[in-house]
């Protein structure tokens, strides 16, 4: 219940926050014209400031918006000893290196395919696509911000909630992950096999 009351309302705050700073010298309305690379410095900046990824410590920024402040005092008084010990053990994988980890592999892949297979499209690009033409010194293709944000949007969209096929889910995701012969009736989105990797090494510490 605290997480979805207040710690996500606090994250998309924090997120609005962010994107509000960045953007906050272009004008939608004013009909100004963006390149790839300015889309990619936006989201690189945004990133910076909710993961605070200049620091190089081993614990995650993201972790304030899941464990409650004040989760000493919070504790219910009436919570049995194996649920204590189960929310100790989680909140200390919270705080794990490894967790960590973990969190960056699947930011980074949800990140670059949002940007590959989604926004980048947008422009044909000599950072993506056609490295001749920055060799020759053309200007990188612009595009009305307008269109940008809206492409976005839609691609956003697009991307977490596009729910693979039958021949995706048994072949990337090995029918989830090797655990079932049939995929699931529904699956969330098509990049969750990217981040194989990553649940791995959080299943390692969690069940070993």
């Amino acid at each position: 219940h605290h997480l979805f009351s207040k710690e996500i309302p606090s994250l998309v705050e924090a997120i609005a926050n962010a994107s509000s700073d960045v953007m906050q010298n272009w004008d939608v309305l004013g009909g100004d014209d963006v390149s790839l690379d300015d889309v990619s410095a936006w989201m690189e900046k945004m990133r910076d400031s909710i993961e605070k990824r200049q620091h190089k410590g081993n614990s995650s920024a993201l972790v304030q918006f899941i464990i409650p402040d004040d989760v000493e005092q919070s504790s219910d008084e009436s919570m049995d000893e194996l649920a204590r010990y189960i929310l100790d053990e989680t909140y200390d994988l919270l705080e794990s290196p490894t967790y960590a980890h973990a969190e960056r592999m699947c930011l980074n892949t949800t990140f670059t395919y949002l940007k590959v297979d989604g926004y980048a499209k947008l422009f044909p690009s000599p950072t993506i696509n056609n490295r001749r033409k920055e060799e020759e010194g053309d200007e990188e293709e612009r595009k009305p911000l307008a269109k940008v944000i809206t492409h976005l949007q839609k691609q956003t969209v697009a991307t977490f909630y596009k729910p693979p096929s039958h021949q995706e889910e048994m072949e990337d995701w090995e029918g989830v992950f090797g655990m079932m012969e049939e995929p699931l009736p529904s699956a969330p989105n098509v990049f969750i096999p990217k981040f194989f990797d990553a649940v791995v090494d959080l299943s390692e510490i969690c069940f070993n």
